[in-house]
């Protein structure tokens, strides 16, 4: 299975430096211009499947980047639950501290991090089983993202995640 992840377009929450997590923003002109560059480097793909968190802000680019493929939702791609971060500037949230797997820290409605690492690891399970040779495209969000690079690396000991930085409109390919 080849398995194409990408990041959703940019939305007038990132060009603030605000905190989305579940609130549903649409992309900004940006954004489009983000998630059509997408398209445009991923159009030699034939993805069989196409898979969008509900969130606004991925579908769209899901929508852009595969405008004739039926778009299935699953909200197992929905972002981390922020909690009282939400709207807030991302220099209030303490990234190493929310994602330490050994610590799982779900202070202010943040959802825990093993808790978004197994929601995460159950789709990719599932897709792997049911899809053995096809080619998938995932369309979610910066937190997923990071969520997913441990289904396919090692945890570190001492449970402190990396933040793997794939900006709005990128993507990743694993093969699975």
């Amino acid at each position: 299975m080849d398995l194409y992840i990408v990041r959703h377009g940019e939305t007038g929450y990132n060009k603030m430096g605000l905190l989305q997590g579940r609130t549903d923003i649409p992309l900004n002109q940006n954004g489009i211009e983000q998630a059509k560059k997408a398209k445009t480097e991923l159009e030699h793909i034939n993805f069989d499947l196409v898979i969008s968190s509900p969130l606004k802000r991925a579908l769209e680019t899901a929508e852009i980047i595969a405008p004739n493929k039926e778009i299935q939702i699953d909200a197992r791609l929905n972002e981390r639950e922020l909690g009282e971060y939400e709207g807030k500037p991302s220099r209030l949230y303490d990234f190493d501290f929310y994602h330490n797997l050994l610590e799982n820290h779900t202070e202010k409605g943040v959802e825990g991090i093993r808790e978004l690492i197994v929601r995460v690891r159950k789709l990719i399970i599932e897709l792997k089983s049911k899809y053995p040779d096809s080619t998938i495209l995932l369309a979610t969000h910066g937190g997923l993202v990071n969520a997913i690079l441990y289904c396919f690396e090692p945890i570190p000991v001492d449970g402190k995640l990396r933040r793997i930085g794939l900006k709005n409109g990128e993507f990743i390919k694993y093969h699975l």
